[in-house]
């Protein structure tokens, strides 16, 4: 059995997100943002022993780069711990629906920074009008929820 196709495992991520959101508004009213990243990061430290020679490997990759393509590897672990943070504030302060359904507009923002940053066009005129629609929801669940 050969790999799945990208579009299945897209939508499977999108049941386990699916899942997640409404686990974490749970957890958020019984524990706190700080201990509930721990939680998050847990299952990725216990699985660190079983890959050791990738990380090694990795790392002695990243130790050979220059400090500018370091830093370009080194950044998504601030981003994702910024966006965690933002949207564990976000679901605790509404809840997980209307976070996620706010948070769903993040692909607009990718093509948009994948353009800034890397010069890389993914869109076309039609995934160009159905970033305009998802904006579109986001602007009436804003104006619309108080």
């Amino acid at each position: 059995m050969g790999p799945l196709p990208w579009y299945v495992t897209a939508l499977g991520a999108a049941l386990v997100w699916g899942v997640h959101y409404p686990l974490l508004d749970h957890a958020l009213k019984r524990v706190s943002l700080v201990s509930l990243l721990l939680l998050n990061a847990l299952p990725m430290l216990l699985l660190a022993p079983v890959f050791w020679r990738t990380l090694a490997a990795d790392c002695h990759i990243l130790s050979s780069l220059d400090w500018d393509r370091r830093i370009l590897l080194l950044t998504p672990a601030l981003t994702n711990l910024l966006a965690c943070v933002l949207l564990f504030l976000s679901i605790g302060s509404k809840n997980a629906t209307l976070a996620s359904l706010i948070e769903i507009s993040y692909p607009v923002f990718v093509a948009l920074f994948a353009y800034l940053l890397f010069r890389e066009i993914h869109i076309d005129p039609k995934v160009a009008l159905g970033g305009l629609l998802v904006f579109a929801g986001v602007v009436l669940i804003i104006l619309n929820s108080p």
